[in-house]
Parts: C-alpha cells; structure tokens; sequence
C-alpha cells in the first residue's frame, strides 16, 4: 500500500487530513463530553475506527468499490449514531465532504441523493426529529466536495497537458537532431563519393604517365601522388567529423546517452542496463536499434502513462535483443500503427522481429531481435578482389589483409581474368567493380553465376546508377556498394552476404526498389499480353510457385534461377500478397487446392 501511496499527489491526502480530523473531532468529542453518547465511549470510538480505516484500505486496493463502501459504511454508522449518540450527528458533514471529493461525473447523483437526502431523512426519523436542517447541511457539505473535486481534475488535466508538451518537445527535438544528423551525413558521403573518385582517379591518372616520363621527372611524380593520397586522407578526415554523431560510439553507449537525454528532458525514470558481451555491429543496425528506443520511450510515456521504464540490450552469440518494459496503463488489443509498423519495417531490413505484449493495467513489453550475422566465421572467408585501377585493389587487399577473418585469394583487373581465378581458388565472395575495362562485371557475373552458383558476387562501383544495381541485383548479385563506404562498414557487410543476406548501399537503396519494381511492372505487362495466369501472377512467379511447392527452399530456388537469394525474398513477398496468404506454406497449401500448380 505504501508503494501506491508514494505515486499520489498533495491533493490525494486531502481525503486522508479530512477523514482523520474527522476521526479526531469523534474521539475528543466523546472524553470531554460523555453525554453525548448514549452507549460505551469504547464502542463508539472502535466503530469510529473501522469506518475510518476500512473506505481507506479498499481505495488503495480496490478503487473501483471504494465508493460503494465509503457510502455503505458511513450512512449505517451514523444510523447508529442516531441512536447510540444523537450529538455527534453533526459531524456526518465531513465525511460526506470526502464522499463528494471521490464522486465523479458517473456516480455524483446517486452518491449526492443517499449521503445528502436519503441517510439525514433516516437520521431524523431515529430521532425523532425534522430533517430539513441535516438534508441542506449533508448537500451543502457534499456540493463543496464535488465542487472541489473538479478543481482537482482540472488540475490534473492542465499536469498531463504539460507533460504531454514537454515530452512532445522532446520528440520534435529528437527527430530534429536526427534529420540534422541523415542530412550532414548524407552531405558528407555525397562529398566523399565526387572528391573521393576525382582524387583516385587523378592519382590513377598520374601513376599511369610514370612510364612515358623521364626518370628525372620521377621524383616529381612521386611528390604529386603523395600530395593527392594525403589529401584524399585529410578529406576523408574531416568528413568523418562532419558526420560525427553519439551514433558514431558503440551501440551501448548510443542508447545509454538516449535514455539519459530522455529522463532530463521528461522526468521518466528510464533504467538502461546492457547484458552480455558487447559485439561491433554495423552502423545501420544501431540506427535502427537507435529509432526503435526512441520510438519506445515516447510510446510508453504519450500513450502507456509510465512513470519507470526499464531498457535492456542482449547481446549473444546468435542475436541482439533490445526489451523495454514499461509499467504504463496498458492496452487491451496492440495495434500496430504508424509508430510500431515503423519500428517492424526497420528491423525486417535486417531479418529482425519485434513483439509486442500487453495487457490493462498491467504496462508493456517489447521485444526487437536482429540475428547477429556478422559473428566470427569458423573459416576465414575467402575473396576475390576484381577492378582495373590496380590503386583500389591493392588498397582493398590491403585492408583486409589485417583481419584474420578474411583471406584474399587474388586480384583481378577484369571479369575475365577473374573468371580464371574462380576456377583455380573457388573464392567465398567476388567483390567486383562493375565498369571494368575488357570483360565488364554484369557479363562476367551471368558466367559466374552460370558455372558456380553457390559463389556470391558483390558488385563496388564509384557512381550511383540505380538501374545498374537494380539489373545486377536481378541477375544474381548479393550486394551492391559504393567504392567511398568505411572499410569497417564494408567487413560487415560481406560477412552479412557470407551467412545468406543480402545488402545494398542505403543510398541508393530506395531507387533501386523503385527500379525493379517497374521493371516487373514491365514483365508483367508482356506476361500479361501473352498468358493469363491466376491472381495475376507473372511468369517468373509461377515458376517460384512451382519450387516451392516442390518443397525447394529459397537458397535452392535462387541457384536453380540463377538468381540471389535476395531477389527470390522479394519475388515471394509480391506472390504471397497476391495470393492473400502470409507464408510459404500458406501459398503451398492454396496453390493445390486452388489447382494453380
């Protein structure tokens, strides 16, 4: 009971001073008149008591019958002060004071008419007297009550509008500082990929004039590839802190400066606290675990009404698991709208889940995972670097040379020559510039494809060209980035790809979508002209549908199709929608009795 007090304001002890200045006025007015009561002085005091002590218990367990009780028991001890003690009637005022302090807008009129009209006609048929007086004395007393019972609601309305501002603040300050950070980083990386590619390309153009000048001038050349190299570094410095952000610290200590931001900009109490061993992740999953806090935390307090909330980050061999519990009031049904379907849409990028669970009054936890699939592989991954510039592949072997969890295999200047690595050293992971000089990277991909369908393709490239992606992407390739990403970034991204996902440089992600979007749109269209099959599935659809059925699973269908196992995700969540099912098996099981396959 203690606890629930602790949580009530000054105006909640009101009912408590008033109830007991009542209980005082009874006692003192029985010792130092003795008169006044007709029975023992002991009864009275010990009834008194009880009516005192019990409305009390039950309000703080019971809310809701606290009334029901209050009225119950006070009307029918003072119909017993009216015959045990007929001179402490007058007191009955108070506690229909409190009475009418604990009414609300539902239970005011049969309240007001049993404590106000109905107990005092009693009182005065007990005694034998009018009950005039008594009935506009007990309404005066319950309207001041009632009365005062609205100021203190409307008090509590303006305390819940200043907190909803406050924490509306610091959620416009929060998506403020966010947009600010995309935007300098989005300017740093435009700024890195146009003066980081003419720096290279100057640097490859300058060492390629080293053999047609004379020796003397050597020197020379040198000096101007040392001036551009350590420009390039500067640059890429200064761009850094540019983009510097709390998300540049590590995971923990990103969401533990939220939490902090968030208790002083709101009052919540908000405990962080990190499980297990903390693992480098990449900068995407921790925005991502970033806005799912964030989203959280304002959920809890705009829309739960929490005052303590409790954040942990799992980190374990298999997953990363961030749970926040709040002690809110609750919902009866979790719907999923804008603010939870935000945080789904983020974490299914990483095949992440988030799980929500709830219940009235009982607060609320949720739940996002994201399968840890950048863990140290047993083998170090084997890779095949492919470009022309011999500058990029001896900088990329020279990068990952430092890192035991990756092991060159060779360097290619094109898709020919690469292909003839291939067959010698059966690379993990071909990361592969697309314009190349000689045998370019699409057509080499298609061979690659063609002959090792297990062998992954990784396709680097200088420039953003969304139809480049998107057609490299339909032809197989597992992931699609940009020369200017961080080397660190970079790891993390192949040892993704290694265990079965797929990535795409997020700047040009969105178009990329939007182009193999129109270009199904497309295919659709000539399937369309040529046959008609069932809810409107293309051709390529179909023959998924077909797989599937056949009990094939996506890495076996991709491999069959020569496509990634990417793209067959995505082919399969456009199949699903059209068939109204929600999962493979769903599709399979309709797809038989529908006869569609």
């Amino acid at each position: 009971m203690f606890s629930k007090m602790k949580k009530r304001f000054w105006y909640d002890w009101i009912l408590v001073a008033i109830r007991t200045l009542w209980l005082v006025i009874i006692a003192s007015a029985g010792f130092v008149d003795p008169s006044l009561t007709v029975v023992s002085l002991w009864v009275v005091l010990s009834l008194a008591f009880v009516v005192y002590l019990v409305p009390l218990i039950i309000l703080y367990r019971k809310e809701d019958w606290y009334l029901t009780i209050e009225v119950t028991v006070t009307g029918f001890f003072y119909l017993y002060l009216a015959y045990a003690a007929p001179g402490l009637l007058w007191s009955f005022v108070l506690l229909v004071i409190t009475i009418g302090l604990t009414s609300s807008r539902r239970t005011y009129v049969w309240t007001g008419i049993l404590s106000g009209i109905v107990f005092p006609v009693l009182n005065g048929w007990i005694t034998d007297r009018l009950p005039y007086e008594s009935i506009v004395s007990r309404s005066l007393g319950f309207a001041i009550g009632f009365a005062f019972n609205i100021l203190i609601q409307s008090h509590k309305q303006a305390r819940i509008i200043q907190e909803q501002k406050l924490l509306l603040e610091q959620h416009i300050k929060r998506i403020e500082e966010l947009t600010l950070m995309e935007e300098r980083s989005r300017l740093s990386h435009e700024l890195n990929d146009t003066i980081g590619h003419t720096l290279t390309s100057l640097i490859v153009g300058v060492e390629s004039l080293r053999s047609s000048v004379p020796d003397a001038q050597i020197e020379r050349i040198d000096s101007l590839v040392g001036i551009a190299q350590h420009s390039l570094v500067d640059i890429r410095k200064h761009l850094h802190q540019l983009c510097h952000t709390p998300l540049n610290h590590s995971l923990s200590e990103s969401l533990r400066q939220l939490t902090e931001d968030f208790m002083k900009s709101t009052g919540i109490t908000v405990k962080f606290r990190v499980i297990g061993t903390e693992t480098l992740v990449m900068q995407k999953i921790n925005i991502c675990l970033y806005r799912c806090l964030q989203e959280s935390l304002t959920n809890a307090v705009r829309h739960g009404k929490a005052s303590v909330i409790s954040a942990q980050l799992h980190f374990n061999s298999q997953q990363l698991r961030l749970q926040i519990e709040d002690n809110g009031i609750g919902m009866e049904e979790i719907q999923f709208r804008f603010g939870l379907n935000r945080m789904k849409e983020r974490l299914e990028l990483f095949h992440g889940t988030v799980s929500v669970h709830s219940e009235s009054g009982e607060g609320t936890f949720v739940i996002c995972n994201i399968p840890l699939q950048t863990e140290p592989v047993q083998d170090a991954i084997r890779l095949l670097i492919v470009d022309d510039q011999m500058i990029i592949t001896d900088s990329l072997k020279q990068i990952f040379d430092q890192h035991a969890d990756f092991n060159v295999v060779g360097t290619a200047g094109d898709g020919r020559e690469a292909l003839e690595h291939c067959d010698r050293s059966q690379p993990d992971i071909v990361l592969m510039d697309i314009r190349m000089q000689g045998m370019g990277g699409i057509e080499a991909l298609l061979e690659m494809k063609q002959r090792w369908p297990d062998m992954k393709v990784v396709f680097m490239t200088t420039f953003k060209d969304s139809l480049q992606a998107a057609t490299a992407l339909e032809r197989g390739a597992e992931g699609y980035m940009l020369k200017s990403i961080h080397p660190r970034e970079m790891k993390e991204a192949l040892k993704l790809i290694y265990n079965g996902g797929t990535w795409i440089d997020q700047s040009v992600a969105t178009r990329v979508f939007e182009e193999m979007k129109r270009q199904r749109e497309q295919l659709e269209k000539i399937g369309s002209s040529q046959v008609n099959y069932p809810y409107g599935l293309t051709k390529r659809e179909m023959e998924i549908l077909e797989h599937l059925s056949s009990g094939l699973r996506y890495k076996s269908i991709a491999a069959k199709l020569f496509l990634s196992e990417g793209t067959i995700r995505n082919y399969c969540s456009i199949l699903y929608s059209k068939l109204g099912v929600n999962n493979r098996e769903e599709a399979i099981e309709m797809a038989r009795m529908k006869n569609i396959v």
